[in-house]
């Protein structure tokens, strides 16, 4: 290779996308490298949606990892085997670069916007299913999400501030809550009890609920105060009504505006949570790829398991009856 060779193999390396191939003069053949990360970021997080839960999360973002790196290897190895164009000069190859680094950056803002999202889990409410600090995704769909589904949000009552929680009731139904317990449009949401067990500090009963298409662990903190009744908290045409998976130590639709409107708009949701793609809890040992469309136990509650298996094993029918509000 000649010295102009070298230093755009090392640009390519160091910098963009096609970087290496315009300063080699190839410029249109650096336009089309300086593409595939952009659309290739895209692209990848639209089959992370798609197909991450039948082949698994962490297999999902594994491959897509493994298709950037072997997009890298190959532009440089067509790189290496180009042949050298007319000379660039350094302010235009400078240009390129800026260019080539804002790229993949307004891709990125695309991806997270329309597509997929990366969130911080801020508080426990959501325990034992997710862990304060665990790191999720969510996809960015536009409909309203279905019964069961774990949800990001923004809190209705401190605009700027990011909640999870799971979605209970959709529009035109009635939620109420009965000794803790959700009843959807008169009709208990069904569930099965594995046990007592510990999340912290904390004691109390564990059970795995069913609504909709979804089986999900709940737990209730044996020393927080429970209320014989809340609602009923109607469901608006474009809302949801939510609670939180720790039922007795969670901020959600049965306290918000003081229990008057627990609402949670369409503008409001920032989308559905699909995995854990990073947990750093000590109180589990899973790390990554954590399906939360399945009950899972952390493993401060791994002796539950058997109970849990029986339970899934038994599911009852699980579709609230049409609320009278639709």
């Amino acid at each position: 290779m000649t010295s102009r060779k070298h230093v755009a193999v090392l640009l390519a390396v160091l910098g963009p996308f096609g970087i290496g191939h315009f300063h080699v003069g190839r410029r249109r053949r650096a336009v089309l490298w300086l593409a595939v990360p952009a659309v290739g970021l895209v692209v990848l997080g639209l089959l992370v949606v798609a197909l991450g839960r039948r082949i698994g999360w962490t297999v999902a973002v594994v491959a897509a990892i493994a298709l950037v790196l072997s997009a890298f290897v190959l532009s440089v190895v067509d790189l290496v085997r180009v042949a050298e164009g007319p000379r660039t000069p350094i302010w235009q190859t400078a240009v390129f670069a800026a260019i080539g680094f804002a790229t993949p950056a307004a891709a990125s803002a695309i991806l997270r916007t329309f597509v997929l999202e990366s969130f911080v889990v801020p508080t426990r409410s959501m325990e034992p299913t997710v862990l304060a600090g665990d790191r999720i995704f969510a996809a960015k769909r536009g409909d309203l999400p279905r019964y069961g589904e774990v949800v990001v949000l923004d809190s209705p009552e401190h605009p700027g501030e990011m909640l999870v929680k799971r979605v209970v009731a959709r529009p035109g139904d009635v939620l109420e809550m009965r000794r803790g317990r959700p009843w959807v449009n008169g009709w208990q949401v069904p569930s099965c009890t594995l046990g007592d067990g510990e999340l912290g500090s904390a004691r109390g009963e564990v059970d795995v609920e069913f609504l909709g298409d979804a089986s999900y662990l709940v737990f209730y903190d044996a020393a927080a105060p429970v209320a014989e009744h809340a609602g009923p908290l109607y469901a608006a045409k474009d809302a949801v009504l939510v609670l939180g998976d720790d039922r007795n130590d969670s901020a959600d639709s049965r306290a918000w505006h003081g229990g008057r409107d627990g609402n949670v708009h369409a503008r409001g949701l920032r989308g559905r949570a699909l995995f854990v793609w990073l947990r750093t809890s000590a109180a589990d040992d899973a790390r990554f790829g954590v399906d939360l469309a399945r009950p899972r136990l952390p493993s401060s509650l791994a002796r539950l398991q058997p109970a849990l298996d029986r339970c899934l094993a038994t599911r009852p029918p699980s579709t609230p009856p049409p609320g009278l509000m639709r």
